[in-house]
């Protein structure tokens, strides 16, 4: 796999969202690869901190209750 098809596959990775095939191709791209591996941690780290800053600045009047939240995502999941 070559950086240009691995960038194109981080996010979906990130999201565990790829054939094992493709995941396990990225994965053996990373370990062996100069450059990508700086810029998927780097994608990693701007992900968790923009998950964290939008879970602290939440308006609280804007959001659904942890309970219904949790009912929504195991019916959208079956």
């Amino acid at each position: 796999m070559n950086c240009w098809d691995a960038r194109r596959l981080v996010s979906d990775y990130l999201d565990d969202d790829l054939r094992e095939s493709d995941r396990n191709a990225v994965e053996a791209h990373l370990a062996g690869c100069p450059t990508c591996p700086a810029l998927y941690r780097s994608l990693v780290a701007s992900t968790e901190a923009l998950a964290h800053r939008s879970l602290t600045m939440r308006d609280p009047g804007s959001t659904i209750a942890p309970a219904l939240e949790a009912k929504i995502r195991a019916a959208l999941s079956t």
